[in-house]
């Protein structure tokens, strides 16, 4: 009678288990660093959203002043162009604080049913007149 040769069968056993929880780790290791990467931007954008508000200003009799509805425009048409929402808070006293908030959308993580991560990021501006 001639034997039956089972050497690979349980190679194919653990490889059936070992595969997708390999491809789920590598895919939480991209979306993560991707997320990173995202929440770093954000920061970015936030910054020059809050820079973008302090340069809305206005000559008045007393020198440059802050014009804040223009300058919440302002940061917030930059957060929008950018794919962020944006909360703005400017006063000329204390400058522009700017939190924006977004969705990375992942790459790997849908397969386990997560389709985005939230991102926020946020940054300040302070303008300052100079004169000579």
């Amino acid at each position: 009678m001639r034997r039956r040769d089972e050497r690979g069968l349980s190679l194919s056993v653990w490889t059936t288990v070992a595969l997708p929880a390999f491809i789920i780790a590598v895919g939480v290791g991209v979306d993560f660093s991707g997320h990173a990467a995202a929440e770093q931007e954000a920061r970015e954008v936030a910054a020059q959203a809050a820079r973008a508000a302090v340069h809305e200003v206005t000559l008045t009799a007393d020198g440059p002043k802050l014009d804040v509805g223009a300058g919440k425009r302002a940061a917030q048409r930059f957060a929008s162009a950018a794919g962020y929402a944006a909360d703005v808070q400017l006063s000329e006293a204390s400058g522009a604080q700017v939190t924006l908030s977004g969705t990375y959308d992942t790459s790997f993580l849908g397969i386990i049913g997560i389709h985005g991560i939230a991102v926020e990021g946020s940054g300040t501006a302070r303008g300052v007149s100079v004169t000579r």
